[in-house]
């Protein structure tokens, strides 16, 4: 209850008429034709979706040639590897984006997106790392030395044996990641350039200058997008486990 009603009068007051969330409950659409009206708010929307899109492909990009490459180390480099690469969940954001922002200092650079994407790679790879790390544990690596037995090259092995095991992996990886940097705010002060803005941006501004309720609207979308996508991950994710199982039936 303390997780989800917030989240549930944030909805319903969405579609409340009064701007300060009063009741009586008046059902009105007028903040989110507020919301369709107002181009800085949609401006932010797409860029926040831009850089959340282009961090979940590097993302999984690069988690999936980690988990690869990290199968010929020994177990001692393995172990060093994944701690390196989980390393930024322990490190408080804000320390992070400040670092980044004096190292780009340092090195007289101006920020830019560049940087911003940098920063958000930093920061989500580990969850899509995660995740294809208890995939690539779990698969069976028979299938891929009976492959090799019949004939297949490394790169056939890799198209029809691999990679279809782990896509469920690499989708659910890429999703983590990009609900990572699309609610990411800390590292997008730090290194944004004037005159750029995502969506985490502007709803503290609007916070911090006067509350409107297009921000109940805008948020409400973003709920029922990410349960949609959930539900979809969630669909392939199951999906794959019962091919598994029913093939190993």
């Amino acid at each position: 209850m303390f997780l989800y009603t917030p989240i549930v009068v944030l909805i319903v007051m969405s579609f409340n008429s009064s701007r300060y969330n009063q009741l009586p409950f008046e059902f009105s659409l007028q903040w989110y034709q507020g919301l369709f009206e107002n181009q800085i708010l949609l401006e932010a929307t797409r860029n926040s979706i831009w850089i959340a899109a282009v961090t979940g492909i590097v993302c999984v990009f690069l988690a999936t040639m980690l988990m690869l490459g990290s199968q010929v180390l020994s177990h001692r480099f393995q172990h060093w590897m994944q701690s390196l690469m989980l390393m930024p969940l322990t490190i408080p954001w804000l320390i992070m984006g400040l670092s980044l922002l004096l190292m780009i200092r340092a090195m007289n650079f101006d920020k830019s997106l560049f940087f911003v994407l940098a920063g958000h790679v930093v920061i989500s790879l580990p969850y899509s790392v995660l995740v294809l790390q208890a995939r690539m544990q779990s698969m069976d690596s028979a299938l891929e030395e009976a492959s090799a037995s019949l004939g297949a090259g490394a790169m056939t092995t890799f198209r029809r044996i691999t990679l279809p095991v782990l896509a469920p992996a690499m989708v659910a990886g890429g999703f983590l990641s990009f609900m990572i940097s699309f609610d990411n705010f800390v590292i997008s002060y730090f290194l944004l350039p004037s005159g750029f803005s995502t969506l985490p941006i502007e709803i503290q501004s609007s916070i911090k200058f006067g509350f409107t309720p297009e921000i109940n609207a805008v948020s409400s979308i973003i709920i029922g997008i990410s349960l949609i996508c959930l539900a979809v991950v969630g669909m392939i994710m199951g999906s794959s486990i019962k091919s598994i199982f029913g093939k190993e039936a």
